[in-house]
């Protein structure tokens, strides 16, 4: 083939990629960012945190694009992919499993779109792909509950775990703070460990066989989230042994408030669903933009008790249109501040 022939081609493939590059769809503006989310399944954390999510995009004039994986891995790597083959501005996570994502992220990342975790944290391989995880401090939060349920059996007795779903980093970490209390404590011991998915359902299940299986021998329940605390809270009024057998979990959704006030929760850790989503959504929104962003937004969630419910519940669904309202607010604050979880 000569040299005539050689140019003519190149110069053909390089008008064919020149046609290729501009039909390609543009991007929004850096004002108006396209921000795609997808979150493992609508539990009530989420559910309420996709209030704040919507609130923080309509305050930045964004464009919100919510999924929820429904708990299926595969599902989310999907959504994963139709955010990149729409060439979203940024995207926003809350990983069905810790482990599963690191492609897509890459994937992402080489494509020149921001992902920025939330909730529940990657895997390790994953980290350099990302722009930010912004969520909890779960071992804290699986230590605080653990030790208050330790403390309320006054250090003696037997204890079962509902556990989230198996390999996902909120269950890891929290399951790991649990242990890290027991461990101290030799004289509490555990019956049963089970995942109970972060379900009330099957939570609720999950509790009447043991309480069918272990009766009196249960002193204490640890649930790692508040949904699973309230399905075995069901079982136990069954039994009509709610607030005589001591439980504890971890979120502050309205439900777990509640049960904290009436006594029949021990106590509670604050996740601020709407917080917390809220501001990953303003990182992406602040990373599309050109702003400074935290590589890590830990959150340290406040104990919840009979005697500080009432503030934070007030606060959160007293006038929830109104706390909504202020989020934006005080969400670019917190990031200024580096104190994130304040309210």
């Amino acid at each position: 083939m000569n040299v005539t022939r050689i140019r003519q081609l190149l110069a053909g493939a390089a008008a064919i990629a020149g046609l290729a590059v501009a039909a390609a769809p543009a991007r929004a503006d850096a004002q108006h960012p396209v921000i795609g989310f997808t979150a493992y399944d609508m539990s009530s954390f989420i559910s309420l945190g996709k209030r704040g999510a919507e609130a923080v995009a309509s305050a930045n004039g964004a464009k919100l694009l919510w999924n929820s994986a429904g708990m299926d891995v595969n599902q989310q790597i999907s959504q994963f992919q139709q955010f990149i083959n729409q060439k979203v501005d940024a995207i926003v996570v809350a990983p069905v499993n810790s482990a599963t994502l690191t492609p897509q992220i890459k994937a992402a990342k080489d494509a020149g779109i921001p992902v920025i975790v939330t909730n529940l944290t990657a895997s390790a391989d994953a980290t350099p792909f990302i722009v930010s995880y912004v969520g909890p401090d779960d071992v804290k939060a699986g230590e605080q509950e653990a030790q208050h349920l330790v403390d309320a059996i006054h250090g003696k007795g037997s204890v079962v775990i509902l556990q989230g779903p198996l390999g996902q980093s909120g269950e890891i970490d929290r399951t790991k703070g649990i242990k890290n209390v027991l461990a101290k404590n030799p004289d509490v011991k555990v019956l049963a460990m089970q995942p109970g998915n972060w379900a009330r359902n099957k939570a609720y299940g999950i509790m009447q066989d043991w309480l069918s299986r272990y009766g009196s021998k249960i002193d204490g329940i640890i649930s790692e989230n508040d949904d699973m605390a309230i399905g075995a809270i069901q079982a136990l009024k069954e039994k009509n042994l709610a607030g005589k057998i001591p439980v504890s979990g971890v979120d502050g959704i309205k439900d777990g408030m509640r049960a904290v006030r009436d006594g029949n929760l021990l106590e509670t850790n604050l996740q601020d669903g709407p917080l917390e989503l809220g501001m990953a959504v303003q990182v992406a929104v602040n990373q599309v933009k050109g702003k400074p962003v935290p590589k890590e937004a830990m959150f340290v969630m406040p104990e919840i008790t009979k005697d500080n419910v009432g503030h934070y519940y007030d606060q959160m669904y007293g006038d929830f249109s109104g706390f909504l309202k202020q989020l934006p607010a005080l969400i670019n604050k917190n990031l200024e501040s580096g104190h994130y979880a304040e309210q």
